[in-house]
């Protein structure tokens, strides 16, 4: 490969794309791992597990502020319905970070920062809400049926701009996915409370992985269109080489090659950008589903406080 001229060597596709990975331009439109996580069968384990190391690692003062608070939300029940399952445990999840004081945004991490839908917004708006309805039946299977009509609508949007208006870029598909990961589980807990027929996972679990098969596409031929790189050049009088990835993200680099090889470089650093967003894992997220669906709605594990006067150790 490297014997042609026009043929970059691996060292300079790995420059060239560690100069984007270091500006922070490589594109994310990954499943986000707390959705894999806490959305899955595995969901009261990682639940569980969150909560033993909050116990393990704050004190004991902290520890009672922690019981103080959780009992202002769930009583002086020690049984939170439904706690250790999909949705319910993913807001607990949420929840115990808040009160631990974990400074990072949860929802900013699984959807960006560009809040350019309704998805972000109506998922947050739902889920700060569970803790707060979860034992209350009646409740939480009312608030679960209007967010989830709320947030279907908001995925049909986004998903008619990105595919009939062609307004698709990262930040879009990132929500999208994302949105759709989480609208399935809210519709799986709605059956689990009987508020919705079972089928009707299915038809939505259905339209959402054909959906993504979609962006997916239309996304790569994104990428090809707009990922450009230019040399860098030892003429110091001549400006640095540069990538850009999408419109507004372009790092300068340092990364001298022939001009021929650019747009072997282009196909490299696209299929290289393709390959970290992990898209298996997003197939097999709504693929799943389909053959487990029983095992999905007989999930009933709660989350069980400690009781009260347990004893703690910092």
């Amino acid at each position: 490969m490297g014997n042609n001229a026009c043929s970059p060597s691996p060292e300079t596709i790995d420059s060239v794309f560690w100069a984007g990975q270091a500006g922070g331009i490589i594109p994310d439109i990954t499943l986000d791992r707390s959705l894999s996580n806490y959305l899955s069968l595995n969901s009261s384990f990682a639940l569980n597990s969150q909560y033993a190391a909050i116990q393990r690692h704050l004190s004991k003062d902290r520890l009672a502020v922690l019981d103080s608070n959780l009992t202002s939300i769930f009583g002086h029940s020690s049984r939170v319905s439904y706690g250790g399952v999909g949705i319910v445990a993913l807001a607990l999840s949420f929840l115990l970070d808040t009160l631990v004081g974990q400074t990072s945004d949860p929802y900013q991490r699984i959807f960006g920062p560009d809040y350019s839908s309704e998805i972000p917004t109506v998922a947050r708006e739902y889920l700060t809400q569970v803790p707060w309805k979860v034992n209350d039946s009646d409740g939480m299977a009312e608030m679960t049926e209007i967010y989830d009509q709320k947030l279907k609508y908001a995925l049909i949007e986004l998903y008619e701009n990105m595919t009939i208006d062609h307004h698709l870029n990262t930040a879009a598909i990132k929500q999208w996915i994302n949105g759709a990961a989480i609208h399935l589980h809210m519709r799986i807990h709605g059956i689990r409370m009987f508020s919705v027929p079972k089928g009707s996972a299915e038809s939505l679990r259905l339209s959402y992985r054909t959906g993504l098969g979609r962006v997916l596409q239309l996304y790569t031929g994104y990428l090809r269109r707009n990922v450009k790189e230019r040399s860098a050049t030892l003429d110091p009088s001549i400006k640095a080489g540069f990538l850009i990835t999408e419109p507004s993200k372009k790092v300068r680099h340092r990364v001298v090659h022939n001009a021929c090889q650019t747009q072997s470089i282009i196909g490299a650093v696209v299929a290289r950008i393709l390959a970290a967003q992990n898209v298996r894992t997003t197939e097999t997220f709504f693929d799943e589903p389909a053959r487990l669906i029983d095992k999905f709605v007989r999930q009933r594990e709660h989350f069980e406080l400690p009781t009260r006067n347990a004893s703690r150790h910092s």
